[in-house]
């Protein structure tokens, strides 16, 4: 919840950044969507929807790193896996199961979004619940997980490749800095979420467009594969499937650094001193 609140303005601005290309011409440069946001709605509006996307990622982030303690432990029994694939393995179920429990809510928050910037057709939401109920009864409760396909498809690699790094690169600072990693310094767990969400999401990228297209429901596809092929082809690789990777770059880190590494410290405060061997 820290994190999501912290990086709220620009994830704003990266989701109408990402769809407004495909109902106009659309723009290359941040500028214009800045001070639209601020002109309508004053300063305050780059937090505008983030009450959603606290809902859902509360839930979403804690199903993340729940599953993903399970599944570490489970995989650990079979002693021919290394660490490192362990980490890879679990993280990427745990992201996959993080994301099927919770994606409705994610498509919510994306219908919100293009909402409050007039972008969306059709009578307006009254809030979270009533987008929930009014996308199910007039485009059916399988409108609620339009687009997952291509959610899953992204985020097995990117929790797989990011929970896999962030603990490739502790170690690394464990070795460096001769500590146990349970003694590493806040600086060093920062450091370490922030590159581990940068790997991640240079991969994962154009699946996140295609995500965001696909809940949103501005265009039509026929699947993940379509939609990958159309927006290379209409818009182009870097205008179209990396649309926004900068304001991505810009928010994953941050984003990525503060939640991992709360993560890790709390978790050790939790569990200091007590029975279980974590």
């Amino acid at each position: 919840m820290v994190a999501r609140t912290c990086i709220a303005p620009i994830e704003r601005i990266k989701i109408l950044f990402q769809i407004n290309t495909v109902q106009s011409s659309g723009t290359t440069k941040i500028g214009p969507y800045l001070m639209s946001v601020y002109k309508e709605n004053g300063m305050f509006g780059f937090w505008k929807g983030n009450t959603p996307a606290i809902f859902r990622v509360a839930p979403y982030m804690a199903t993340t790193f729940f599953a993903y303690e399970q599944y570490k432990c489970w995989i650990q029994q079979y002693e021919t896996i290394n660490e490192t694939t362990t980490n890879l393995l679990a993280g990427a179920s745990a992201g996959i199961t993080a994301v099927s429990v919770t994606y409705p809510l994610d498509v919510v928050r994306a219908r919100l979004a293009m909402q409050s910037e007039g972008l969306l057709k059709g009578k307006p939401y009254r809030g979270m619940m009533d987008a929930l109920i009014t996308i199910s009864k007039e485009e059916g409760i399988r409108a609620l997980y339009r687009g997952m396909g291509a959610t899953n498809c992204g985020v097995g690699p990117y929790a797989g490749l990011k929970f896999a790094s962030y603990e490739a690169i502790k170690s690394a600072f464990s070795s460096a800095l001769h500590v146990e990693e349970s003694e590493l310094p806040t600086y060093a767990r920062v450091i370490s979420g922030a590159s581990a969400g940068a790997i991640a999401q240079t991969f994962v990228y154009p699946l996140d467009v295609v995500r965001r297209r696909m809940q949103t429901g501005v265009k039509s596809y026929q699947g993940v594969f379509h939609a990958l092929r159309s927006i290379a082809r209409e818009e182009g690789v870097t205008r179209g499937l990396y649309r926004g990777l900068s304001l991505n770059y810009l928010k994953t880190l941050p984003n990525v650094a503060i939640y991992m590494s709360l993560y890790d410290i709390l978790k050790q405060a939790l569990f200091s001193g007590s029975e279980y061997d974590y």
